[in-house]
């Protein structure tokens, strides 16, 4: 088993010899760290820029760039933003591959940008996020292949639906299966991250990771097999076991796997800060402040 590194608008860190590629860069969040949609030029330039960086400093490796993944409110309060709704329940509403085949003009401009940069960086891939089944990774497909975007595909297994058609599924052509554990915690044992009862060692979503790698080693052993998420040293220690290509590692989260000095990684606190200047404008908005 393999480490690879999300990344989410930071800098490639300087740790080239413990990391085997980028298993997921997270699009939305390079939105949210310049406050701008993808509709607009310098969005697209800025999400260009940042992906050809990390293609060339990893070029001999693989870059999975996963669309983006928002929640309505935090696209509300992006300049440049095509659709405004709120929804009380967001988290389980119109969010990732959803939203992008709701409003696809915006998901079309996404991945003119990734096939712009794969042009010349072959090692670029694209990760389709919060799948629920075929029909919805058939229309992703569709489109892809209309923009003539000749990325491998992969596909978030965040969603438990998709246990019951890895059958379908596989017959697809996709070259990577990511497993998300945050919300596969969060939909298998009706908890929510931060809870007491948030346990991605509980041994349901351990055993559903493994039986999912199994029936996938057996049906496609071709395809690569990621597990992504907030990786605990427990956690990190129970899938050594299982039959996956990679771990992947979110960089704030490599001091505590790797022990590495926190001079080497100067970006260590901008997932967090990106996430509080996303709240304090979805505050401004709500409050008119």
């Amino acid at each position: 088993m393999d480490t690879m590194i999300a990344l989410n608008g930071e800098k490639p860190p300087q740790v080239k010899e413990k990391i085997s590629g980028v298993g997921m860069i997270r699009g939305e969040y390079l939105f949210r760290k310049i406050e701008k949609y993808i509709l607009l030029p310098e969005a697209k330039e800025f999400v260009k820029n940042y992906l050809t960086n990390v293609c060339q400093y990893y070029a001999d490796n693989e870059v999975w760039y996963r669309t983006s993944e928002f929640v309505p409110q935090e696209i509300n309060v992006l300049e440049g933003a095509d659709h405004i709704f709120d929804e009380k329940h967001y988290i389980l509403g119109m969010r990732g591959i959803r939203r992008s085949l709701k409003f696809q003009e915006a998901f079309q401009e996404e991945l003119r940008v990734v096939r712009e940069v794969s042009v010349n960086n072959s090692n670029l891939n694209i990760l389709l996020p919060y799948v629920k089944d075929v029909d919805e990774l058939d229309e992703s497909l569709s489109i892809i292949n209309h923009i003539g975007c000749k990325c491998k595909i992969g596909i978030m297994f965040e969603i438990p639906s998709l246990f019951f058609c890895l059958d379908e599924l596989l017959k697809r052509d996709i070259c990577n299966i990511t497993f998300g554990i945050n919300d596969l915690t969060m939909l298998l044992l009706g908890t929510y991250r931060g809870s007491d009862y948030h346990n991605p060692n509980h041994s349901t979503v351990l055993r559903l990771i493994q039986d999912a790698v199994a029936k996938i080693r057996k049906i496609r052993p071709d395809i690569e097999i990621n597990i992504a998420g907030y990786i605990s040293k427990e956690f990190y220690t129970n899938v050594q076991k299982f039959n996956i290509d990679n771990i992947i590692i979110h960089y704030k989260d490599l001091p505590d796997i790797f022990n590495i000095d926190l001079k080497d990684l100067p970006d260590i606190n901008l997932v967090s800060d990106i996430k509080i200047l996303t709240k304090s404008r979805i505050k401004e908005r709500e409050t008119g402040k």
